[in-house]
């Protein structure tokens, strides 16, 4: 197949990134399975081998992306909506993966894709791929292990609840280390008259492989329904065990024997203070390896293709964010 995804931004990010990373990692994906790649992003992105570059910038136009198609082309993969207009135009069958919770109410294309299974029934729809990971950026090496906790995602991100991963460990004496960005401001103050807890920082690369492979465990508390957790992922890659609230996509991600989803104070401090070994670091490795390799994400995204490329409609009705107890509009 020859195959365009669409994400307009500078790949590789010069940050954290995620879908960004997901994407590049696609594109070796589908390179590997065969299929010609192209991807349309921002002047100057660096991209697999194998892969082609289309250079796009914010403000094209529809005509401007028609111009700019490669001939014989199969299929289109967006990672962003970017309007009805462009979505009607495409000469090709199109496809976009849905990264994010929408507004209670807001409407997608019938040829979605979600993250995970929550993800998609939480937008009236089924069909869903997890994200897939490269685990050759990752360190894998159990006698790394330390005894201490790791919290690791967008720190000035409300939802993803890093003052209740510091205040658990604060009451729990159990020593915490907070990467992911310098904010708030009054917390990472706080760590610096705190025994149990470490404010790291911004990391990637090499640093944040480190961080992954030597923690005890990954504490993701988040307070809102995650639509997949790409840092989940990525801490079972290096043999490391999470402990998350039960919301959204994390109950799929993560089964008992590769950590633990404790729903109330009581649990998180217990869990916290044992001193027993949550989950083997081979198996959270094994699991990672079996759902989340981004081979496995590529092949499962050619499944799609040949369905919109064969004229199926992925979705009966158009999928739409549903007004459900779980969700309501987070991103503030």
């Amino acid at each position: 197949m020859k195959i365009l995804l669409v994400h307009p931004v500078l790949l590789p990010p010069r940050d954290y990134g995620g879908v960004e990373r997901v994407v590049l990692w696609l594109t070796q994906g589908l390179v590997e399975c065969g299929h010609e790649v192209y991807v349309a992003a921002a002047p100057g992105s660096q991209l697999p081998e194998g892969s082609h570059l289309i250079e796009v910038r914010n403000n094209f136009q529809v005509e401007d992306w028609l111009r700019i198609l490669p001939k014989g082309l199969d299929v289109v993969h967006l990672m962003a909506p970017m309007g009805e207009s462009l979505w009607s135009a495409w000469p090709v069958p199109a496809v976009l993966t849905v990264h994010g919770n929408g507004q209670i109410g807001e409407k997608f294309p019938h040829n979605s894709v979600f993250l995970s299974r929550d993800h998609a029934r939480r937008h009236g729809a089924k069909n869903y791929v997890y994200n897939g990971i490269n685990p050759s950026e990752y360190l894998f090496d159990p006698a790394s292990k330390k005894d201490w906790n790791l919290f690791l995602s967008k720190t000035s991100w409300s939802v993803k609840n890093v003052r209740g991963a510091a205040r658990w460990s604060r009451i729990a004496q159990r020593p915490l280390r907070i990467a992911g960005g310098n904010r708030p401001w009054l917390l990472r103050l706080q760590c610096q008259f705190s025994r149990a807890l470490e404010w790291v920082g911004p990391v990637a690369g090499l640093r944040k492989a480190e961080l992954l492979a030597s923690a005890r465990a990954l504490l993701f508390p988040v307070k809102w329904p995650e639509p997949f957790g790409l840092v989940v992922a990525e801490a079972l890659i290096s043999g490391t065990p999470v402990i998350a609230n039960p919301r959204g996509s994390l109950t799929e991600l993560i089964p008992p024997h590769v950590g633990a989803l404790p729903s109330s104070d009581e649990e998180w401090l217990e869990l916290l203070r044992s001193s027993k070994t949550i989950a083997p670091p081979e198996v959270c490795r094994a699991w990672a390896l079996e759902q989340f390799h981004y081979l496995g994400m590529a092949k499962n995204y050619e499944k799609i293709y040949k369905k919109v490329i064969g004229g199926e409609m992925l979705q009966e009705t158009q999928p739409m964010t549903l007004d459900i107890s779980e969700n309501r509009d987070w991103r503030t």
